[in-house]
């Protein structure tokens, strides 16, 4: 299996732990958004309920340059602990978020 296709899987493997979250407030769900073809990837928490349609970030994902970029993360927990869980490296992992500056400081990929 190429690497994109394991990243590819392992992205989906963790969006499906978040959708199977029990809904809290009842109203809203968590859905994971994939688009394989682009690589670009969001995980949001969304609402159809009341009299108009909510929606929430918690995270957007790219794969890019042979890692994955975590562009936004607003999970307690960061989705690069569970993204390690499914096998991929802290050397593939760029988060993002973070100046380049400050990446070099930290364990993950810098670019």
């Amino acid at each position: 299996m190429d690497t994109v296709e394991k990243f590819r899987q392992a992205i989906a493997a963790v969006f499906a732990e978040w959708e199977k979250l029990p809904r809290i407030p009842s109203d809203w769900r968590i859905e994971g958004v994939r688009d394989e073809k682009r690589d670009r990837y969001t995980l949001n928490m969304v609402d159809f309920g009341g009299e108009r349609y909510r929606s929430n970030l918690l995270a957007h994902l790219e794969i890019r340059d042979g890692k994955i970029w975590i562009l936004t993360d607003n999970t307690e927990d960061g989705l690069a602990t569970q993204l390690l869980e499914q096998g991929v490296s802290k050397q593939q992992i760029v988060l993002a978020f973070y100046s380049p500056s400050t990446r070099e400081l930290g364990e993950f990929a810098v670019a």
